[in-house]
């Protein structure tokens, strides 16, 4: 199978996508290695709306896709990037996942909660779940990081994350998740070598060894 088209999805506030985090660091770092990646302005910059940048992903993979195969891609979702990869992980088919820094609620946040990304109450009452069962159908390789000493997302928001990505049946063979917890990376406002590895094993082993063969550069 041939390597996927990688797509960054960028954490909200960054009007130049490539300025911005590690971002441009992972793009050129793909690109070094002839790994297409895609690594673009995402509209509504700043409040990151669910209505807004799940089409504008979905028009990035419809643009990028080699050989008309939309499902050939690997999203990088950071931050806000990380909810709209799960949420476009409920629509859409996907080659493999790499969240960074996601996390479950919108932790009382005003902004965070219009976005539109997150279940608002609790048990039977609970809205606008996430759906775990579809995102698990659409995508099979799965890799989730997180630091214990993120500023803005506690780690029982990302574990929650993880527990609804975990696979229950064992028979389900062809299914990949593996969560990371890094210690001491903050936010993962750095580029960081876990990231590139991550992508690696999130896509197949070919691809591993070209990601090793970059992070040793």
């Amino acid at each position: 199978m041939k390597s996927p088209t990688v797509i960054i999805c960028p954490g909200n506030g960054c009007t130049n996508i490539r300025q911005s985090n590690w971002y441009g660091t992972l793009h050129a770092r793909l690109l070094d290695q002839s790994i297409p990646c895609v690594c673009e302005n995402f509209p509504d910059p700043y409040r990151a709306r669910r209505d807004k940048w799940i089409p504008h992903i979905r028009s990035l993979v419809e643009q990028y896709s080699k050989d008309a195969d939309t499902s050939n891609v690997v999203l990088v979702g950071h931050s806000s990037g990380a909810q709209a990869a799960l949420r476009y992980a409920e629509m859409y088919p996907t080659r493999g996942i790499v969240l960074v820094s996601a996390t479950y609620s919108d932790l009382g946040d005003a902004g965070e909660r219009a976005s539109g990304y997150y279940p608002q109450g609790s048990g039977d009452d609970e809205l606008n779940r996430y759906k775990f069962e579809d995102m698990k159908r659409n995508c099979k390789r799965w890799i989730q990081l997180h630091s214990d000493d993120d500023p803005f997302i506690p780690l029982y928001e990302a574990e929650r994350i993880r527990d609804g990505l975990t696979m229950i049946d064992d028979d389900a063979s062809d299914y990949s998740f593996e969560y990371r917890m890094l210690p001491g990376r903050s936010h993962f406002f750095e580029f960081d070598s876990d990231i590139l590895e991550a992508l690696g094993l999130s896509c197949n082993s070919q691809m591993e060894h070209i990601m090793r063969r970059s992070i040793r550069a």
